[in-house]
């Protein structure tokens, strides 16, 4: 039994002859027929389900029974008891429908379902018993579900100015959307205006259900024609619209492939090579200011190494002459302090 114990096989039997009985049951004790609508719900969104009675005192509720199901008899949602009850719904409906209690006092049994799907297209019938045993038919609605398409883009090959017509695919790109869509196509050349057929292709996404819309018509290009394509979604009521005019200039046929593509390798090769000078340029400026700061010097030149060693000699030799001078203590004579002059001035 694929991993089930005989006990949950019989379990398993048991909740689907419950359910049959329990379906047969309303069918068989409603007595009247209720409200009727015809709502859109859009998908992946919130929509609820409309449905209202006479008002529920609070002491009441625990004797109600409020049961939503499909016309196909599938269990959507049930209030029994003063709470919700779950055992009998179907898998598709799990953890996505509410009914709301607080409510009740006000006679409102709307249903929510969220988020929508596309397979919640559906008719749904509310049943509702007081508790005496009778159950009455409240509500009927009537579920569509749809989704906006996005604004439908254009594409066109690039083309070129001749004065001889150039045959170009043309395509129509739109997604999102919910049901199927109508695809048309506006050309206009001049006082001229055709309607012609494309060739759609339709894909939809296994998940979410929305469809994919790939459109394409074969046009003779010209310098002042006008290209529409139109999504119509008759579940929303929207026509989605977009145009383009004119062409793409790209290179005529037969012009040589390899002259851009020598042309295109000589403008990359400047581009680096000026790139390249810049950043050289740039890192030895950055040298030349920061040796001008280190040095103090303002022409950035080296100083003389000759003659710092001649200045520094000269100081040493007078220093000397002036400690061999003055032995005894005595001050330098007139001559002397000449003589260091002299020398001072000649360094």
């Amino acid at each position: 039994m694929y991993g089930l114990s005989m006990a949950d096989a019989f379990a398993s039997k048991d909740r689907v002859f419950l359910k049959c009985l329990f379906l047969m049951f309303l069918s068989a004790v409603t007595v009247c027929q209720g409200n009727s609508w015809d709502i859109r719900g859009e998908i992946g969104k919130t929509v609820m389900l409309p449905c209202s009675h006479t008002a529920v005192p609070k002491e009441r509720q625990r004797n109600v029974i409020i049961y939503w199901q499909t016309k196909d008899e599938e269990v959507v949602h049930a209030f029994s008891k003063g709470k919700e009850d779950l055992q009998y719904l179907d898998e598709a409906y799990e953890n996505r429908t509410r009914i709301f209690p607080d409510q009740l006092e006000k006679g409102d049994f709307s249903l929510q379902i969220a988020p929508v799907r596309h397979t919640d297209a559906n008719v749904y019938i509310c049943f509702f018993s007081d508790g005496s045993g009778s159950m009455s038919n409240l509500c009927t609605v009537k579920l569509e579900v749809a989704a906006s398409f996005t604004d439908p883009s254009i594409n066109l090959g690039p083309c070129w100015k001749s004065e001889e017509q150039v045959e170009r695919n043309v395509s129509c790109i739109s997604n999102g959307g919910y049901p199927k869509p109508q695809v048309h196509w506006t050309i206009q050349n001049g006082d001229t205006l055709v309607h012609p057929q494309g060739r759609t292709n339709v894909t939809q996404d296994l998940d979410s259900g929305l469809y994919i819309i790939d459109s394409q018509v074969t046009v003779n290009l010209s310098e002042g024609l006008t290209i529409s394509c139109s999504i119509e979604n008759q579940k929303t009521g929207e026509n989605k619209t977009s145009t383009i005019r004119g062409c793409l200039i790209a290179v005529p046929p037969g012009f040589p492939v390899s002259i851009l593509v020598g042309a295109a390798a000589g403008v990359i090769v400047l581009l680096i090579t000026v790139f390249v000078w810049i950043k050289v340029s740039s890192k030895r400026n950055q040298r030349n200011a920061a040796s001008s700061e280190v040095t103090g010097n303002s022409d950035a030149r080296p100083l003389n190494a000759v003659s710092e060693y001649q200045q520094s000699s000269y100081c040493v030799e007078i220093q000397e002459l002036g400690e061999k001078g003055n032995e005894k203590g005595l001050p330098l004579n007139n001559t002397e302090n000449n003589q260091l002059e002299s020398v001072t001035l000649r360094t």
